[in-house]
């Protein structure tokens, strides 16, 4: 299987792993948290196009979290792609409790994928994962990202 459907396995699980839990936009509605591969689909006004389209700003996507591929390494049966879950959650509550929040998401992603690290039957993940988070705060916005190694089989 292509590390295109390892990127869409990926944010089809982990879109059904974080549906219960509460996050909310930053209007402060409730939202649900979505994926997307690699980058975020923030749309660029180009002067003489004639579809312009309106600017979307990181700010309109919380939550939100990318798949990113970082790297593939090839080898004689599989490949290895290092993959990047990274997230961004919107919490202006004055406990701070957006870093709660997103503790509880990467103890739900790293337990998922640590019990049972198959996915869609043919890719596993190593149990060894490595999660990281920024040096400074910058609240409401809290970020974090988990690190993994996905091990993708030969297509024959």
């Amino acid at each position: 299987m292509t590390v295109n459907d390892l990127i869409s396995s990926l944010i089809e699980e982990i879109e059904e792993l974080l549906k219960d839990i509460s996050f909310v936009n930053a209007e402060g509605k409730e939202s649900k948290i979505k994926g997307y591969a690699q980058e975020l689909p923030l749309q660029v006004i180009t002067a003489g196009w004639e579809d312009i389209q309106e600017r979307r700003t990181e700010e309109e996507l919380f939550p939100y979290f990318l798949v990113q591929v970082s790297e593939i390494t090839y080898e004689e049966t599989e490949a290895l792609a290092k993959v990047w879950i990274l997230l961004g959650i919107y919490d202006e509550r004055a406990d701070m409790s957006g870093s709660q929040n997103m503790n509880n998401v990467i103890e739900r992603l790293t337990q998922r994928f640590r019990v049972d690290p198959v996915l869609q039957g043919y890719f596993y993940c190593d149990r060894t994962m490595k999660a990281a988070y920024p040096d400074e705060g910058d609240w409401p916005h809290f970020f974090a990202g988990l690190e993994m190694v996905w091990h993708l089989p030969l297509m024959e």
